[in-house]
């Protein structure tokens, strides 16, 4: 794997790295809300839109002539209550699947995302490579009743390391 300088966007930075999710997230058709931080704080908008998409950088490797960075992304949608009302003279139901809530299709909606999102940045960009990929499903892990998905990887980019411009000993 070799990660070369291929664009005009130096995203050793963190800053350009949170803002490249950023915008993928809000450009994508499916996510209505994108936040960025720690996951237990990312339902606090008194009225946010759903589904969401959050960002979250852990930890960064300097090896070489790259950067690794450790990121989570989460897709995740609030959890609704199924009416099962019929529809037709027949009185005929189909549901799906069963249950009380739609947690099997957030997470059928929510994964679906996360897969847009991580095979753009694969495969439709030139900026970056992604090791291992592992998505993790919750429900109920906060207490605003959300559903999702979070996907963690490693996010590697060309880092050129140029020496320091500055004297940092004393003369």
């Amino acid at each position: 794997m070799t990660v070369v300088n291929n664009s005009d966007t130096n995203y050793s930075l963190y800053y350009n790295v949170l803002n490249y999710f950023k915008t993928i997230m809000s450009n994508h058709p499916s996510i209505n809300y994108v936040s960025q931080g720690d996951v237990f704080s990312i339902d606090n908008r008194e009225f946010p839109q759903y589904p969401m998409g959050n960002v979250l950088i852990t930890d960064a490797v300097f090896d070489g002539t790259t950067t690794s960075y450790s990121c989570q992304l989460t897709i995740a949608d609030k959890q609704k209550l199924k009416n099962n009302e019929s529809v037709g003279s027949f009185n005929e139901q189909e549901i799906a699947y069963y249950g009380t809530d739609d947690v099997v299709d957030i997470h059928a909606n929510t994964l679906s995302i996360l897969n847009d999102l991580l095979s753009y940045t694969e495969y439709a960009t030139t900026n970056f490579d992604i090791a291992t990929i592992t998505c993790t499903a919750f429900k109920e892990t906060y207490d605003n009743g959300l559903a999702g998905w979070v996907a963690t990887f490693d996010l590697i980019t060309h880092n050129p390391r140029p020496r320091c411009l500055y004297t940092l000993l004393p003369q």
